[in-house]
């Protein structure tokens, strides 16, 4: 049992920039830690002392995946993204499984989408309702052309 735990590490990684924030970072991080096979993970949004954007990252699983994503944090990152620095290092808190970091992810993404997906609805209401009555005048601008041309006014 002990053999199994050396194989094991966790790893905390800090990407620091102008511009981390709001670009996709934690997804693509967490989609790769996915892909190595990585069963720990987590990533938060946070602002150093010095005010720049930081992602916060710690991941736990075997060496040689930890070592992977260590390897792909440092050298890829989200197009829009603004980085200067990429700092990584041993960690020995509690790292959150996976699936559970995915969920409080994804909750997290969709609680800041409601207010936005309920302002479309109420403006493309808003619209429809603009169009209607434009159409509505229209047609009705129309009908007194006709009705003029015809002589009926």
């Amino acid at each position: 049992m002990e053999m199994m735990s050396e194989m094991r590490t966790k790893e905390k990684i800090e990407i620091i920039g102008r511009k981390v924030h709001g670009v996709g970072y934690r997804y693509l991080l967490m989609n790769q830690a996915m892909l190595l096979g990585i069963d720990g993970f987590a990533a938060s949004n946070q602002v150093g002392r010095d005010r720049r954007q930081k992602v916060l990252v710690i991941v736990e699983g075997s060496r040689e995946a930890v070592r992977a994503f260590s390897a792909f944090a440092e050298m890829n990152w989200p197009e829009e993204a603004e980085v200067s620095e990429v700092l990584a290092g041993d960690f020995d808190g509690f790292v959150p499984k996976m699936t559970d970091f995915a969920m409080i992810l994804t909750a997290g993404q969709i609680v800041k989408a409601i207010p936005i997906i309920q302002e479309i609805e109420s403006n493309t209401r808003e619209t429809a309702e603009s169009l209607r009555e434009d159409r509505l005048l229209r047609m009705e601008q129309d009908i007194r052309a006709i009705k003029a041309k015809l002589g009926m006014s």
